[in-house]
Parts: structure tokens; sequence; C-alpha cells
């Protein structure tokens, strides 16, 4: 088994978890997030604030696959969590829009999100259908 078939199942397992233990069901955008982990859908898309996000499968170096293998863990201080992935589009609605400081590559978004002095960068980057596609990272 890989090592992002291990990450991919583990994570599954924690949604399950963090479903169950909700009384109250999912919000759209998590629900949209919870299918795309689960296989029912190809690709996560969702509106945000007028803009188009979509979170792809990827590579090791973007998107979906590159967030687990990465940066997601189940016990590390400072890293992702099965929370801060069904959170997404809730950590872009609220984060802060970085400028010219932090960012790297001028071609992308990227939005700040603070969460227990963890924080957690979400790179939107514009598509030929004007789509943003997004990865994710923390820093601690």
């Amino acid at each position: 088994m890989s090592l992002y078939s291990e990450k991919l199942a583990t994570l599954k397992r924690e949604f399950k978890q963090i479903q169950d233990s909700q009384r109250k069901p999912l919000k759209l955008n998590q629900k949209i997030i919870y299918d795309f982990v689960n296989g029912v859908t190809k690709n996560a898309e969702f509106d945000l604030n007028g803009l188009s996000v979509i979170l792809k499968k990827g590579d090791a170096k973007k998107g979906f696959m590159h967030i687990l293998l990465k940066h997601y863990s189940t016990n590390c201080v400072g890293c992702i969590t099965a929370k801060d992935i069904l959170n997404m589009s809730i950590m872009i609605e609220r984060g802060i829009k970085l400028n010219q400081e932090g960012v790297s590559n001028q071609s992308l978004v990227v939005y700040r999100h603070m969460k227990n002095g963890v924080n957690h960068n979400i790179v939107l980057k514009k598509e030929i259908d004007d789509k943003l596609v997004v990865t994710m990272y923390s820093l601690d």
C-alpha cells in the first residue's frame, strides 16, 4: 500500500468520526469535500465570495495529493488535520488575502488563516477556465 493510500484511508476514517460525532449535518462545502475524499466525486468544486474554487487530486507538488503527502498528519503539532481539510472553504472565507509579502509567485492568490497559533496558507492558482485550483500548507 502506498503512503498516499494509507493517509487517504486514515483521513476517511477521521472524516467518518467527525461526521458521527457532530449533531448537525455537514455544511454544503464540507459535504463537497467529504464526498471528494470518499471518492463520490472526481473534484471538490465550490463557490466562495464569487470565486469558483476547485480541489483536484493533483500530484506530489500540488493539489490534494500534495496536502495529504506533505502536510497532513494525525499527531503532529502544526500539521494540517482532517478538520482543517474539511473546513478548507471556511479558512478561505475567513482568511486574510496576502498581497506581496509572503507570496513567492505573484500569479498565485494566497489566503492565510490563523488557528490555534498555526498559520495555514491556502494557495489558489487561476486556471484557463477561471476556476481557482487549491492547495494548502501550514506554518508553525
